[in-house]
């Protein structure tokens, strides 16, 4: 009987050892290969649907700088966009409030993600509830290396208060090619957001920034 004890526990150690060889032995798929080549398909693949959709869901808007950037030619926007120069939106329930100026601050609930789903920032988890979430105030002139990207600038400008929606940046209005934190180098940035309060700077430019405002809309 101890016999037959004996020849089951070595039999045991010997399946163990052989288990951990295989998994010492089994290489870890690396969940960032081929990563810029799989960003520009994703970013085929978004770009195709909202150009195409007849979906009034879906929004693209042209980098924000290029205007500004290219303030001697008479209309930048004459040119086709490159697919990399445009935010793409999908609004999940449309506002009906102010839209920033880039001078404004906005008050944002937001959730970033990569195409892998891995989530590289954000002020709510699990399901977005106002109600026990805290939102993030952003200034929107603090756009550059450490502030925000210009996508994101991009997209706000253009959204009203109350507007829930998935936002599309390319890398090239994102981080481009340079690793930042938790985001590798040309990542293409998912964020679910809400525009939650747009903000203007009190004080005796209020009213000409009321008056623009009107003018715009």
């Amino acid at each position: 009987m101890k016999r037959n004890i004996f020849l089951l526990i070595a039999a045991w150690m010997t399946l163990s050892l052989g288990f951990v060889s295989c998994a010492e032995d089994t290489e870890v798929a690396d969940p960032y290969a081929n990563w810029q080549a799989r960003n520009e398909h994703f970013l085929d693949s978004i770009v195709d649907v909202a150009r195409t959709s007849t979906d009034e869901k879906w929004e693209i808007y042209r980098n924000y700088k290029v205007k500004t950037e290219n303030s001697a030619i008479t209309n930048p926007y004459d040119k086709v966009p490159d697919e990399t120069d445009s935010v793409y939106i999908k609004v999940l329930k449309p506002g009906s409030g102010q839209t920033p100026l880039y001078t404004d601050s906005v008050s944002v609930y937001y959730r970033g993600s990569l195409i892998n789903g891995e989530v590289f920032d954000q002020n709510f988890q699990g399901d977005l509830n106002t109600d026990i979430h805290t939102p993030t105030t952003f200034a929107l002139q603090s756009s550059g290396y450490d502030g925000l990207v210009n996508g994101w600038v991009t997209a706000l400008q253009y959204m009203k208060e109350g507007d829930y929606v998935m936002l599309y940046i390319p890398s090239d209005l994102g981080y481009g090619d340079s690793s930042q934190d938790a985001i590798p180098g040309h990542s293409v940035l998912i964020f679910e957001m809400l525009l939650e309060k747009v903000i203007h700077p009190k004080g005796i430019e209020d009213k000409s920034r009321a008056a623009l405002r009107q003018e715009n809309e």
